[in-house]
């Protein structure tokens, strides 16, 4: 392991080193109602972003886009010029 890999390495266990203990000591202190509170807060919270990245998710912003035949930029369909290089259509 060269010094360039090293010092990270060194960094990121430093880190564990000094959160861990705090991780382990909240864990203890809010006992099992907290764990099962904050395993459902994640577990909800993972599915709502999960389904938000969904390849169907809609939220009813999107307008159907077109390239601009004069530079490519990303324009709506139905626009009667080109933001970025003003080409009317």
């Amino acid at each position: 392991m060269n010094s360039e890999s090293l010092g990270p390495t060194l960094i990121g266990v430093g880190f564990a080193v000094i959160v861990v203990p705090f991780v382990v000591l909240f864990f203890l202190a809010i006992g099992p109602a907290g764990w099962v509170i904050v395993g459902g807060s994640l577990i909800v919270i993972g599915i709502a972003v999960s389904l938000r990245a969904a390849p169907g998710y809609d939220d009813g912003a999107h307008l159907e886009r077109t390239n601009c035949v004069d530079c490519g930029a990303r324009i709506d369909a139905d626009a009667d010029a080109c933001d970025h290089c003003g080409a009317v259509r």
